[in-house]
């Protein structure tokens, strides 16, 4: 039986775009986003700035994709305003919970997420920033937790000095002894604290 050739992967090329410099690339981010400018005027900036190989198509195509993006960054964050919205009354370690969640989702669909017709292939420095987006996240909910046992550690211990003085101040007016009441005192706290 003959074996089958398997379909060889396809090969990643980088646009036009994908291959300029990255603060060229964030120019183009930041003049689109943040400015509103049109492809046009970002062509006609590039060709000032010695960039003129860039075809409109492939700066539309770009564009297109940062609209995308923008778009699902707006709807994502109008998702997670009303989740607090309804979770308002949640601790600071779900809302952080919630957050992480969110991450994780938008790295998959960018992981997912297609640029003309093949899956986006992080440079190293991009692969990078995403692990650590991800260990900051993860050390963050290590803090919130390490903060939570603290406190719930600070508030039995309070709690527990509390009784015990309770106990010793109903001991002494039920006209026990000093020994009693430092035996009841100790046995409260667990120490002579």
């Amino acid at each position: 039986m003959a074996r089958r050739a398997r379909p060889k992967p396809l090969k990643h090329t980088l646009s036009s775009i994908d291959r300029l410099d990255p603060e060229i690339r964030a120019l183009i981010n930041e003049l689109r986003i943040d400015k509103g400018w049109t492809i046009d005027e970002i062509r006609d900036q590039l060709i000032k700035m010695g960039q003129g190989h860039i075809s409109r198509s492939a700066l539309g195509r770009h564009v297109r994709t940062l609209a995308d993006i923008s778009s699902e960054m707006r709807e994502t964050q109008a998702y997670a305003e009303a989740l607090a919205k309804q979770a308002g009354n949640s601790s600071q370690s779900e809302l952080l919970d919630l957050n992480g969640q969110l991450l994780h989702a938008n790295m998959f669909r960018l992981m997912l997420a297609e640029k003309d017709g093949n899956g986006i292939q992080l440079t190293p420095k991009e692969a990078k920033e995403f692990s650590e987006a991800l260990r900051n996240l993860a050390l963050a909910r290590k803090t919130d937790l390490d903060v939570v046992e603290k406190a719930e550690r600070r508030a039995a211990e309070k709690a527990t000095k509390a009784a015990a003085e309770k106990a010793t101040t109903a001991a002494r007016a039920k006209g026990l002894s000093r020994d009693t009441v430092e035996a009841i005192r100790h046995a409260v706290l667990g120490s002579d604290s």
